[in-house]
């Protein structure tokens, strides 16, 4: 799934999400993923699959559930996979895995 909204919890509505390196000059740090419209940080990636939880205090293996809500969007949650902590509700576009001139 390509993220292109996140559910901001300030907003109390799903609203277009961006992403942002904490550090530009250190991309080990991490990206925040932020309301796009508010600026609320709704997790950091550290890695292409691990995530701060701050139950558990540490950066963790990120999970990624997916469900289909109403609407136009898939959606995803992600989970921290030690305690199964919610992280953020993601939505966007479902991404293939097959090339797209491979259709029959």
């Amino acid at each position: 799934m390509d993220a292109t909204h996140i559910y901001c919890a300030a907003c109390r509505a799903i609203r277009p999400v961006e992403f942002q390196r904490l550090l530009l000059d250190e991309p080990a740090l991490g990206t925040a993923a932020r309301c796009a419209r508010c600026g609320w940080l709704a997790l950091t990636m550290i890695g292409e699959a691990k995530v701060y939880c701050d139950v558990c205090d540490e950066i963790r293996p990120a999970l990624l559930h997916e469900y289909r809500p109403a609407g136009l969007l898939s959606g995803g949650l992600v989970r921290c996979a030690v305690c199964y902590a919610s992280r953020a509700r993601l939505y966007g576009t479902k991404v293939s895995g097959e090339p797209s001139g491979s259709r029959r």
